[in-house]
């Protein structure tokens, strides 16, 4: 036990957290030797910062031995709490990873908190159709949101992987499950701690991010016959709790979304979600999976799906360099231009060979290369050479 809350104290550098690590080790250690064969060190100290949030207790305090007894009750009782919370993790793997496609979900990037969006979506007679949309994000003490923030690319397909996996049943998932369900990996696949750290805060900032959607007019225009006066939806765009689960012996933090994702049951009740085959995302063999890449990869096989699509309008076969380059908001740099371009024809080289699509044929206006043109085995353009 001695040896124990020595490791536990180190955990600490600051010389408050040690004091009450020890509080807690002379008057509360009944569950301490349970708790540290269950939890990692991770755990023990966001734990730490849950029962010091709860009793009030700041550095500059001076406590009395009330104080330290009346802390070691409260992180005993926050420490078996999470013991027995503890739960073994089932992951089941997607068929498919749903991307939202609605309107709301592919303007997110471009919306300002605090400030109501109107997004047009038809027309009914001479009046536009309109979507009122908002966006707030909320301060927590584990990311901190400037004013100035947004949900970025990346974070739209951190949203819909949770999405994609909910569907399939997850109801508990870990972060290296959202990556691998985004890069089409099965589950013994190693996730780096930096893309895991990535993750984690996609994830905080979703969960500490509110949306409200107002499609009342929308649906007045799709369903007249329902005589609906009102249609507004909102909440957390993943209201998630912290759990902790047990995988493969080691255990770890997960989380547990409480309700499926507004965003997700709006686009869904519009029928504008598009189901991706998880291999389509697996292009391990073709370039690394960076940030630039899971999101380039992301927007071309959705722009390839509407082209498949024949009961959507989408008649252009072209993807234009400068939708992708504003997604990734890449400065106006050649090199990085280049590369941009090097990665995207990677990828449709793969979906060639794997006969996902026929070809592909690089445009251009004068003498800048602006974008490909797709061409569908259903097209039946021919030959199956890149120019």
């Amino acid at each position: 036990m001695p040896n124990i809350a020595f490791k536990l104290e180190g955990l600490f550098e600051d010389e408050f957290h040690k004091q009450l690590i020890r509080a807690y080790c002379t008057y509360e250690p009944k569950s301490l030797s349970s708790a540290y064969r269950k939890l990692s060190m991770e755990q023990f100290i966001e734990l730490m910062e849950s029962a010091v949030a709860s009793t009030g207790y700041k550095p500059e305090d001076t406590l009395t031995e009330d104080d330290y007894r009346a802390f070691a009750k409260v992180y005993d009782k926050i420490l078996r709490s999470a013991i027995k919370d503890v739960r073994e993790l089932r992951s089941i793997i997607p068929h498919n990873v749903f991307i939202t496609n609605s309107k709301v979900a592919n303007e997110l990037r471009h919306m300002t908190p605090n400030e109501e969006i109107r997004l047009t979506v038809g027309h009914k007679g001479s009046k536009l159709v309109e979507i009122k949309t908002t966006i707030n994000f909320i301060n927590n003490k584990y990311i901190q949101i400037a004013d100035s923030a947004s949900i970025t690319a990346y974070d739209k397909i951190v949203h819909d992987a949770v999405c994609s996996l909910y569907a399939a049943g997850n109801e508990v998932f870990t972060p290296e499950m959202v990556y691998r369900a985004m890069n089409g990996m099965v589950e013994s696949e190693f996730v780096s701690p930096k893309s895991i750290s990535m993750i984690v805060e996609s994830l905080e900032k979703l969960r500490s991010t509110d949306i409200a959607i107002d499609y009342t007019e929308q649906l007045q225009m799709t369903n007249p016959e329902d005589n609906l006066e009102s249609a507004r939806v909102s909440g957390a765009m993943l209201m998630m709790q912290k759990v902790t689960v047990s995988a493969g012996g080691v255990t770890k933090w997960a989380y547990r979304l409480v309700s499926s994702p507004v965003l997700y049951e709006y686009s869904k009740s519009l029928r504008q979600i598009i189901p991706i085959p998880l291999q389509l995302l697996n292009t391990k063999e073709t370039t690394r999976s960076t940030e630039t890449v899971i999101i380039i990869r992301q927007y071309i096989v959705q722009r390839m799906e509407l082209m498949k699509n024949k009961k959507n309008s989408m008649n252009s076969r072209i993807i234009s360099y400068d939708s992708i380059y504003e997604l990734l908001n890449a400065p106006d740099d050649r090199k990085i231009r280049a590369a941009i371009r090097t990665q995207t024809e990677r990828l449709l080289d793969n979906y060639v060979n794997i006969r996902y699509i026929d070809r592909y044929e690089i445009q251009h206006k004068g003498r800048v290369v602006s974008g490909v043109k797709i061409f569908l085995l259903e097209d039946g353009e021919g030959a199956s050479s890149k120019s």
